[in-house]
């Protein structure tokens, strides 16, 4: 029997958390990677789990591949789009520990994912999938 397969479809962005000092940290977040990273790690070897996104041909890009494989997820559905870079957000939290979140993503290269040629496949691809996984939020940047 075949591992059961399951499909991320979404965007994952370089995430700045500003600290009361000024000063900022960078790491990689989003509703849907996050959420394959918790199933990778949950179900390991038990199934597939495949992250479905477009992202650019950046360095930022390049370390969220490397991390994402670390990680166990499936790359095969990541377009790479030369020129586009991935989205990115800023944590701002006050003095009252309230975040606001400041976001930088019109052009992000998520938005062109069932654009491309390569979209096709991709999508013709997911009908093969045990389980879609997508959230409000891929519906509105998709």
């Amino acid at each position: 029997m075949s591992l059961p397969r399951v499909a991320l479809i979404g965007e994952c962005m370089i995430e700045l958390q500003q600290h009361a000092d000024g000063s900022l940290r960078q790491s990689f977040g989003g509703d849907t990677l996050n959420t394959a990273v918790y199933l990778a790690r949950l179900l390991g070897e038990r199934a597939k789990v495949d992250y479905v996104t477009a992202l650019g041909d950046d360095s930022f890009s390049d370390a969220m591949c490397r991390i994402w494989a670390d990680e166990g997820i499936g790359l095969g559905k990541v377009q790479r789009l030369p020129g586009r870079l991935p989205g990115l957000y800023c944590i701002q939290t006050d003095a009252n520990g309230e975040r606001r979140f400041l976001y930088w993503r019109n052009e992000a290269a998520v938005r062109y994912c069932f654009m491309t040629p390569a979209a096709e496949p991709i999508l013709a691809a997911l009908a093969s999938y045990d389980v879609l996984y997508f959230s409000g939020i891929t519906l509105a940047v998709l």
